[in-house]
């Protein structure tokens, strides 16, 4: 199949598409709707704000000077109740996005003055939107959607990254022992030109396989549909997050590899903000990294109410999935400095190069900025978050 011309192989890819989406039709039974975590309950009713963080010609047209009507740190008792209000957006239901849920629900934004709101967003390229319009002033987000907003015009910055390697696994149906054997196969993702392609690109290379040539990459959806579709023979391997990967094994699949364990870089799991705002709002920035870091001391300090907030958002009661993901991410990923890395984010824009030839020309340095971070870690912040 392998030595067709582009015609012929854009074909293939065709019938391999068709026959992807024929199979989760007929195995839509055995699908499960993601779960929408249970939003944490906040002591009062908060103020409207727009119901959606789609991008909208307002947003489009918002230009960084907006920073002056968001509100200001030195005056945080004029907002609600004397904490100033914020909406926080994260990206997944996995593990990966956990801290911010301990932060809320151990009440650490509000002992460092913030009324923060948690917001589930899965489409992360709606969040740097969302904050160039003013709805949003800090996010934990996407890697890449974030570079690829400061490409197109944007100012933003890293303020930590939880972990600046990916976190998935690659599983296979029971016939691919080894990444190679998936020449001439199908591998599913959850989209097209996103962190999860890039993974899956990435450790493909690494064994010798060209993406598109020797491996097809199409988009399934969901973890619940890429596993559907193994099943039904229209993929032969997906990646998957913890806990996702216990269903992955559960149904049938094997791991092929670890991209924790190979060192895909990539700035997974971001804390981001625009620089206006950190400019003008330092404290706000520094008191939402305290309770952030807080947040991390606490989950590694008190595993089970840890695996019970995981739990509650994720919306999941299976012991191995709570525990899979307390140990593979709260003990073995999660650092308790948490810095960004340049060699993660140049990997990014080394693949956006690609197609952007902007991309080359950027330091990945001028997307970093930790000095909060650094400042609370020289403090002796962090150390004092553990006594023991």
């Amino acid at each position: 199949m392998f030595g067709l011309s582009n015609w012929s192989m854009h074909k293939s890819w065709d019938l391999i598409t068709i026959f992807v989406l024929v199979a989760l039709v007929a195995s839509c039974g055995q699908l499960a709707a993601t779960p929408t975590p249970i939003p944490s309950p906040t002591p009062a009713p908060a103020p409207k704000v727009a119901p959606t963080m789609e991008t909208t010609p307002q947003a489009k047209e918002a230009k960084p000077e907006a920073k002056e009507a968001r509100p200001q740190a030195k005056e945080p008792a004029k907002a609600v109740k004397g904490l100033l209000k914020l909406k926080v957006p994260f990206t997944s239901v996995a593990g990966t996005n956990s801290i911010p849920w301990m932060a809320k629900e151990k009440g650490l934004f509000e002992k460092y003055g913030l009324d923060v709101e948690l917001q589930y967003t899965p489409q992360s390229h709606t969040v740097p939107a969302a904050m160039m319009s003013g709805e949003v002033v800090i996010a934990q987000g996407s890697g890449d959607a974030t570079i690829n907003a400061n490409l197109a015009g944007g100012d933003f910055v890293f303020l930590a990254v939880m972990a600046n390697v990916l976190t998935f696994s690659m599983y296979a149906t029971p016939e691919i022992k080894r990444v190679e054997d998936l020449k001439g196969k199908v591998i599913g993702v959850s989209n097209i030109g996103g962190t999860v392609e890039y993974g899956a690109r990435w450790v493909l290379k690494k064994y010798g396989l060209e993406p598109g040539k020797d491996v097809a990459i199409v988009a399934v959806g969901g973890n619940p549909e890429a596993i559907a579709a193994m099943k039904a023979g229209g993929v032969q391997a997906g990646i998957f997050g913890v806990p996702n990967t216990v269903k992955a094994r559960q149904a049938g699949m094997h791991e092929l590899v670890g991209f924790f364990e190979l060192g895909v870089p990539y700035p997974m799991v971001s804390v981001i903000t625009r620089k206006p705002y950190l400019a003008a709002n330092e404290e706000v920035v520094r008191n939402f990294l305290k309770a952030y870091l807080e947040g991390i001391a606490v989950a590694k300090k008190d595993k089970e109410f840890a695996k019970k907030v995981i739990g509650k958002y994720s919306q999941t009661e299976d012991p191995e999935a709570l525990e899979e993901t307390y140990e593979y991410y709260i003990t073995k990923i999660f650092p308790k400095a948490p810095y960004p890395k340049t060699e993660a984010i140049q990997a990014v824009l080394d693949q956006i190069a690609v197609q952007n030839p902007k991309a080359s020309e950027v330091k990945p340095e001028t997307y970093i900025d930790s000095r909060i971070l650094k400042e609370l870690d020289e403090s002796g912040f962090i150390n004092n978050l553990y006594p023991n």
